[in-house]
């Protein structure tokens, strides 16, 4: 079935050439309307896959049509058909939500092939706002569970934050306190339509291919510079940015983000020219920066433009009173996750997880619980589906008290990567989890490639 493509121009002459002129195409179904009431209503009752209307008409001009449709059909695209020297009208419809604007005289061959560009990312469109929508709900403020009023301060900072795009955001607390759902929550809380949330782990790569990730490259600037690259920064351009284990930055790098993060400007590497993008910037880390600044292994000028504002999300052994609440939400959210008709935690169950200190913190519970789960027979997870301690009750490699779990039986590099393994679950910073192992991070980074453990 072909595309069917509204014409609305109070000028018949002009609707009926441009029909004819499209209709030699033969791609699209064309309708014509000299009013734009007329047309308003149709497109409510038979809503076509393109519009296209003139600027001026004498009872509503194509600028409040293009906002009535765009309300109406969000992804419908709009075409404004415009005289010259009447472009900022035009870019006026453009920003009440027209697709694109086309000069008279109209070029048929090319006006078609922007028609056929446009019908074929409608849908493309309409994907990314549904994926939008949706993530907009997983990372609503109201998702950020708890009654504790520790986490409410949380969701009031939030609340405060989302509106201000220019002000950069620092979220300090432990692993696994779920700061990177709240960098998520507000990206998503605030007004951005169309941006992105980028994440960057600065731990997760060497300096030179974290400068490469954010900043991007152009061909030939290194050996295996093939193509122009876009970093993330420029990706992320209309949305947030967010620098996970900002403190793992070398001082090198940490000098070139600073004048970033001062004027949203950067240079792609191998390139002469400065781009500038208006990104959200949230940073995160679980060491006391305050620390790094006085060892002088963190710039304190980057410090002091970087916690603008600043946030210590709650351990979970400071709210205990919410671990029910949260135990019950995990099981059920797991429980559709995996087919199982799991309604929650038994009282005996919850009064267990109280007892337990959670130094992994709601990372560590949601894990406990999944793997309560998988083995849960009834309706609840019962204390006899836990494990008998908490992951994060083991002491580290060194200390006294329980083993490491590892598995008998292995190769000792089958052993060396069970091990880093696990210590990555555990511990969420690079930086911590290579002190831990007695190694650098560059060494466990390449620790990582080698056996897979590459996010």
């Amino acid at each position: 079935m072909r595309p069917s493509v509204y014409i609305l121009d109070d000028d018949i002459v002009f609707a009926k050439l441009m029909k004819a002129n499209l209709g030699r195409v033969g791609e699209f179904k064309i309708e014509i309307f000299n009013e734009a009431s007329e047309c308003l209503a149709a497109i409510s009752e038979t809503p076509p896959r393109l519009l296209v209307t003139d600027l001026y008409m004498d009872d509503v001009d194509g600028i409040e049509v293009s906002r009535r449709v765009r309300a109406q059909h969000p992804h419908l695209p709009v075409f404004v058909v415009t005289a010259q020297g009447e472009i900022e009208t035009a870019v006026q419809a453009m920003k009440a939500g027209a697709t694109e604007y086309v000069v008279k005289p109209v070029n048929v061959d090319r006006f078609a092939t922007l028609i056929r560009r446009a019908l074929d990312e409608a849908p493309l469109l309409a994907e990314a706002q549904e994926i939008r929508s949706a993530r907009k709900s997983t990372y609503a403020l109201d998702k950020l569970i708890g009654e504790h009023p520790l986490m409410g301060r949380t969701r009031e900072f939030v609340r405060g934050i989302a509106k201000v795009r220019q002000v950069s955001v620092l979220l300090l607390g432990e692993s696994g306190v779920g700061k990177n759902l709240v960098a998520q929550t507000i990206h998503y809380s605030g007004d951005e339509p169309h941006g992105r949330f980028v994440e960057l782990n600065c731990a997760a790569l060497p300096d030179t291919l974290l400068e490469a990730e954010l900043f991007g490259y152009m061909k030939g600037a290194f050996t295996d510079a093939r193509e122009n690259k876009q970093g993330l920064a420029e990706v992320a351009d209309g949305g947030t940015l967010f620098l996970d284990e900002i403190a793992e930055m070398s001082l090198p790098l940490q000098a070139k983000l600073l004048g970033f993060v001062e004027s949203r400007r950067f240079r792609r590497l191998g390139a002469t020219r400065e781009r500038e993008v208006d990104v959200r910037l949230v940073t995160a880390t679980n060491r006391p920066l305050e620390e790094s600044v006085a060892a002088g292994e963190f710039r304190q000028d980057l410090f002091y433009r970087i916690s603008t504002a600043t946030h210590t999300l709650p351990a979970l052994r400071e709210m205990k009173e919410d671990i029910p609440l949260l135990a019950d939400h995990f099981s059920r959210q797991l429980g559709r996750e995996f087919g199982k008709g799991i309604e929650g935690v038994s009282d005996a169950a919850k009064a267990r997880l109280e007892e337990w200190p959670w130094y992994g913190n709601v990372r560590e519970l949601r894990n406990t619980l999944e793997r309560a789960l998988i083995f849960a027979e009834g309706p609840v997870i019962g204390v006899d589906d836990l494990p008998r301690d908490p992951v994060s009750s083991t002491a580290p490699v060194g200390g006294q008290g329980g083993g490491s779990g590892l598995p008998t039986g292995l190769t000792l590099k089958e052993l060396e990567r069970a091990y880093i393994e696990q210590t990555l679950d555990r511990i969420d910073g690079i930086g911590d989890a290579a002190d831990e192992l007695g190694i650098s991070r560059k060494s466990l980074w390449e620790k990582r490639k080698r056996y897979g453990l590459m996010d």
